[in-house]
């Protein structure tokens, strides 16, 4: 809990260089992709709805609007609501800017509908009347009904809120509420940054950034009722300091100061047409070439086939089509009894169990596919990769595991896989640590290059100790390469805890003509010289976060995880090379027996028998004890895992018809809205 606070209040600008001295940042504003309840027409506030497949479209469009006007940013905030967070990590992955440090902040969450949230918007606008129900959503002081505290949608109910003091979370809120949450984050921490002269991205939801809109503009309260923030498209805000005061430059518009990066309606009704025009011979058809195209000009290209889209639609009478209404899901939820999987807590006697740590292996690449040398070149996920780290993160899920924070690497491949991971878990909300010392091994001058080949020039016995052995480098990378990470904007940028280079240094100030301090980043590393910044992180941060009794997921590359499981399992150095460590596959470490167990996916043969763990994979699995009925594998029915039925299910089917009856009476429509509960 007191990790996560940390997180969320901190000013980015703790952990950023100094921009240019005296000049602010830019401010982007964007609203999250359109979630599967907006295309329903449902009121969603602080349900947990995910993006549609609509909506990440919209959020690869935003990126591309990004890269094509050379838009970068220094931090991202965001809510802890997974279309927000999903929103983030599709734009970040388009913008090739995965490594950035995001914030996850409660305040940014969406106005909380009350016990509107679930229903209908027509349904409710028909039987009140379309005047009636825009006020609803639009009125800057009503608030409708409060939700009941153990309806299933109730925010009392989440884990996510476990760090929020019981009587600042809402159970319904005006507009004015949602408004008044969001000021103290603009004060605190995005104002502060953007003074310190760092580019920071918004990504929240349309009431939440109204607030922040209302307060850089200073827009009067009933103003901001008329000012709508639409989905998908970036808004951009410059700023100007004066005595030491953030000032806004005005824009063209007479409301608002910031400028929209497209013309808003056009995208929605574009990505509908796009949708039927995928036949393969028309003018959006991929560019010729395009499997050689850069991921930028990838990125470019797909934004310009839409613009050709957006061309046919102009002076057209063309609206988007309106999504089918679907039914309440309020009254679809409360005819399900809901299981619940988990991890059995201690008896009343008993000592309370070790927190959980689980370490977990990207997922496979591109390079991993072609047999390259991959280090810290930034390889993306292959699409089996994707699809083995979204099934860990299932695996996980069927056993019941819960987690509190995340630690990665600033290799996308990692951190993508922890996003994909957190999905099935339905815990994209948590906080994710990213830090170089959980990077692969440094190649050197092998980085990019056909193991095969190296392997065929220089024989198998300097391939081997290149690759494998313990203490042996590879040759070093030039500084003036692009696979140095001097080169990279990621480690001059947020790499502090590195002695300054001063021969880096020197050379690099006389090239730009200003002094600079560049870090003293490796250009080769040998498996030891992983290992020795892969165990004292592990000690220092790590394992201070087990020591509050926090669950704990660190996916990393094989080499990061191999100096981990030397530390934990105390592996001898000549042995550890003899590892192997399978991409996507779920480890978690038990501290009583100081060993490693796998998760059981219920298939045959088991999970230790599968995989391939290499020659010295004894040393993983075997027990402190030496016991030897030990089994590695955690079962699906194993005594500490409890499948229930949940007891309070009934109290939960009483509320959620609570809900819609408060709402039936508040607004004077009773028995319109609800139909009886069947029988479980």
């Amino acid at each position: 809990m007191l990790l996560r606070r940390a997180l969320q209040r901190r000013p980015i600008t703790t952990s950023l260089k100094r921009a240019q001295p005296g000049k602010p940042g830019t401010l982007i504003l964007l609203r999250h992709g359109e979630s599967t309840w907006n295309a329903g027409k449902l009121f969603t506030g602080w349900v947990d709805v995910d993006l549609s497949a609509r909506g990440r479209r919209e959020m690869e469009h935003a990126a591309q609007l990004m890269l094509e006007r050379g838009y970068k940013v220094d931090a991202v905030y965001t809510s802890v609501l997974k279309r927000a967070v999903t929103s983030t990590m599709v734009l970040l992955a388009e913008l090739r800017q995965t490594y950035r440090p995001v914030v996850k902040d409660w305040r940014l969450n969406e106005r909380h509908y009350g016990a509107l949230q679930g229903l209908s918007k027509a349904r409710l606008a028909k039987e009140l009347g379309g005047d009636k129900a825009t006020r609803i959503r639009a009125s800057f002081d009503d608030r409708p009904p409060e939700m009941p505290a153990d309806h299933t949608l109730s925010p009392l109910r989440e884990r996510k809120y476990d760090g929020v003091e019981r009587a600042r979370i809402p159970l319904a809120e005006s507009l004015r509420d949602c408004l008044e949450r969001v000021r103290p984050l603009w004060h605190e921490n995005i104002r502060k940054d953007l003074l310190a002269g760092h580019d920071v991205l918004v990504v929240a939801h349309g009431n939440s950034l109204r607030g922040l809109v209302k307060e850089i503009d200073g827009i009067d309260d009933s103003a901001i009722e008329k000012v709508a923030v639409p989905n998908g498209i970036p808004l951009v805000y410059r700023f100007e300091q004066v005595n030491n005061e953030l000032k806004v430059v005005k824009g063209e518009s007479d409301v608002i100061s910031g400028e929209f990066l497209e013309e808003r309606g056009l995208l929605r009704t574009a990505l509908a047409r796009e949708e039927k025009r995928r036949t393969g011979d028309d003018e959006d058809a991929p560019v010729s070439g395009e499997a050689e195209l850069t991921p930028l000009e990838r990125s470019l290209a797909t934004l310009e086939s839409r613009r050709r889209v957006f061309a046919d639609l102009a002076g057209s009478e063309e609206t988007p089509e309106p999504s089918p209404g679907k039914a309440d899901a309020v009254l679809a939820t409360r005819r399900k009894r809901r299981h619940r999987r988990h991890l059995r807590k201690a008896l009343p006697g008993e000592p309370d169990p070790p927190p959980l740590l689980v370490i977990i292996r990207h997922g496979k690449t591109t390079h991993n596919k072609l047999g390259l040398f991959t280090g810290w070149e930034d390889a993306p996920l292959a699409p089996e990769g994707r699809r083995e780290a979204s099934e860990a993160g299932a695996l996980m899920a069927a056993h019941g595991i819960k987690l509190d924070v995340v630690y990665t690497s600033w290799l996308s491949r990692a951190i993508e896989t922890a996003w994909l991971a957190l999905a099935p878990l339905d815990m994209v909300w948590l906080p994710i640590v990213k830090t170089w010392r959980l990077n692969e091994r440094m190649y050197g001058a092998l980085t990019g290059l056909s193991k095969k080949m190296i392997q065929q020039e220089y024989g198998d016995a300097q391939f081997r100790k290149w690759r494998r052995g313990y203490a042996e480098r590879p040759p070093a990378v030039s500084p003036f390469s692009p696979h140095y990470p001097g080169n990279d904007e990621r480690y001059t940028t947020y790499a502090h805890d590195l002695p300054v280079s001063f021969l880096q240094s020197a050379i690099r100030s006389i090239a730009h003509g200003r002094i600079e301090e560049h870090p003293a980043l490796p250009r080769a590393e040998s498996l030891k010289d992983c290992m020795e910044r892969v165990t004292p992180y592990y000690i220092d941060t790590i394992q201070k976060a087990l020591d509050e009794r926090k669950n704990v997921l660190v996916a990393s590359s094989e080499n990061a995880i191999r100096g981990l499981l030397m530390h934990l399992c105390e592996i001898p150095e000549d042995r550890v090379p003899e590892i192997e460590i399978p991409t996507g596959i779920p480890m978690l470490f038990d501290f009583e027996r100081r060993c490693v167990r796998l998760l059981d996916d219920g298939q045959s043969p088991a999970p230790r028998e599968r995989y391939n763990f290499g020659t010295g994979g004894d040393l993983l699995f075997t027990p402190s004890d030496s016991d030897a009925t030990f089994d590695p594998h955690v079962r699906l029915d194993d005594e500490f895992i409890v499948d229930e039925v949940d007891a309070e299910c009934d109290k939960e089917i009483a509320a959620d018809l609570e809900a819609v009856q408060r709402v039936e009476q508040f607004y004077g429509v009773r028995g319109h809205l609800a139909a009886p509960p069947s029988s479980p």
